[in-house]
């Protein structure tokens, strides 16, 4: 990887590791827990369509929007197809989430940071440390 490349992935990894840490907390007082999570999430989704377009650039691909290039980066085994549809779910929880601010949807997204998309960005981080 080039040099912007490679201080995308290890911003993307240090965004990832922050989001499991935060997971590990314990519960805060006025759902503190909850939006320490979600902060960190958004910035691991926000990081994570920037590093696969930074990787794909370099083998030269041209794609500028997150959602092509999380297709892209699946249709050039970057990804796994199964990670792929979890990493478009990503991007849309995380539009979503700038924009809903009610505690039902933040509860929601919790629950599939924690059972799901914290997993498969962990996964993500560790393959374009390599």
């Amino acid at each position: 990887m080039d040099s912007v490349a490679t201080r995308t992935a290890q911003r993307f990894l240090k965004a990832v590791t922050a989001l499991e840490k935060a997971l590990a907390l314990g519960a805060l007082p006025e759902n503190a827990d909850r939006d320490a999570v979600l902060l960190r999430f958004e910035l691991a989704a926000e990081l994570m369509p920037k590093v696969l377009q930074r990787i794909l650039s370099e083998r030269g691909a041209d794609v500028m929007l997150p959602k092509d290039t999380v297709r892209a980066a699946s249709a050039a085994s970057l990804i796994t197809g199964d990670d792929g549809e979890t990493l478009l779910a990503v991007i849309d929880d995380r539009n979503r989430m700038v924009h809903d601010y009610s505690d039902e949807y933040a509860a929601e997204l919790l629950k599939r940071v924690r059972e799901i998309y914290g997993a498969v960005l962990r996964t993500l981080a560790d393959a374009v440390q390599q």
